[in-house]
């Protein structure tokens, strides 16, 4: 048993549920975070990526992601 408060609880389900039964705004939020992440490593705006959650024949949800970069950033050596 969890030492959450009941509330906490519910609020995690919740989101969960929330998640799961509505891909299209789990897109958005992978996107976001996708989008910020490759920022770090490559030059690119939120036009230069596309991203889409489905759901196959097995009931798997599967993760399309494109993105075209025009330049990468030079990375800092550890000496």
């Amino acid at each position: 048993m969890s030492n959450e408060p009941r509330g906490v609880q519910r609020l995690k389900q919740v989101l969960i549920n929330d998640k799961h039964y509505n891909p299209d705004r789990l897109n958005d939020v992978l996107s976001s975070d996708i989008f910020k992440l490759l920022s770090n490593y490559m030059d690119i705006t939120n036009a230069d990526m596309l991203s889409k959650i489905t759901i196959d024949e097995q009931g798997n949800y599967v993760l399309r992601c494109k993105v075209v970069c025009k330049r990468l950033k030079i990375m800092g050596l550890l000496s």
